[in-house]
């Protein structure tokens, strides 16, 4: 993740087309019509890769600096202050 995220390829991303975003996933029947969300940071805190989520927040801090992004940090904020990952630039981005 560190690798993929380094500045010098930072050519490659613009903030029109986000690398992270919230996945719809079904669940159970796809008749029973449910379903959940799941994003990066919910399956890299539920692998416990700690720096990987502070690689994807500090990418996210500088190029998908917007509110659409802060429905990605509903349901895991806490645990993110939980583990010790570092928010403060989140918290001063104007993802919030």
């Amino acid at each position: 993740m560190e690798y993929l995220l380094q500045e010098r390829f930072s050519h490659y991303f613009s903030k029109e087309y986000p690398i992270f975003y919230r996945n719809k996933i079904q669940k159970g029947n796809i008749k029973d019509g449910k379903y959940y969300y799941r994003n990066a940071i919910d399956n890299a805190l539920k692998s416990n890769q700690i720096k990987a989520v502070g690689c994807i927040i500090n990418y996210i801090v500088q190029f998908q600096n917007d509110f659409a992004s802060s429905y990605m940090f509903i349901k895991n904020f806490p645990t993110l202050i939980e583990k010790g990952v570092e928010v403060s630039e989140l918290l001063n981005s104007s993802v919030f």
